[in-house]
């Protein structure tokens, strides 16, 4: 799948950039983001499926986002560390051009993981984060050691931040049928 034939795709990034018209230049700039991050990302998406809620997800706001679920899913997903680079090179040598990439890598995680989900089923909610609605950002670190999530590369520090930045990790949903 071709990120840079996208427009739903760079719509996000527009979203991300808050800029509601792209002239030509931010349009060419957008897509050379685009092909790099087809060449250098290694989209990894690690998954476990569960029927029954338990522990940190047996209080709110995670019993409010599953009530009309018959089970869920722990995900992690990750760009990997050569996007990673990439954003710090451009940190260095053209700041402009970094604030796009930055967008454009945020938008192509969750683009990423949206069709990855597609492979599991059709029922199911948006992907809820720890640091959503009120919830306690440190369920990603619980998240993390159930999922095993370093098998993909994928780091936590103290402060809850995920190595690579491009990553993420939450819940998705099974609705009930």
């Amino acid at each position: 799948m071709s990120l840079k034939n996208s427009l739903e795709l760079k719509n996000n990034i527009l979203k991300y950039l808050r800029i509601k018209e792209a002239d030509e230049n931010l349009i060419k700039d957008i897509e050379e983001c685009l092909d790099e991050i087809e060449k250098a990302n290694s989209f990894k998406y690690i998954y476990r499926k569960y029927d029954e809620i338990f522990g940190f997800l047996n209080s709110e706001p995670y019993l409010r986002f599953l009530k009309d679920c018959d089970g869920f899913y722990l995900i992690a997903v990750t760009l990997g560390y050569e996007i990673e680079n990439r954003i710090k090179y451009l940190s260095k040598t053209n700041t402009a051009k970094m604030i796009i990439m930055d967008a454009a890598c945020s938008a192509s995680l969750e683009y990423l993981a949206d069709n990855y989900e597609k492979n599991l089923g059709s029922n199911l909610t948006y992907r809820f984060c720890p640091g959503y609605s009120k919830s306690d950002i440190n369920d990603i670190k619980i998240i993390h050691q159930l999922l095993k999530a370093e098998k993909i590369g994928i780091e936590i520090l103290d402060s809850c931040m995920m190595i690579p930045q491009k990553s993420m990790i939450g819940i998705v949903g099974i609705r009930k049928s």
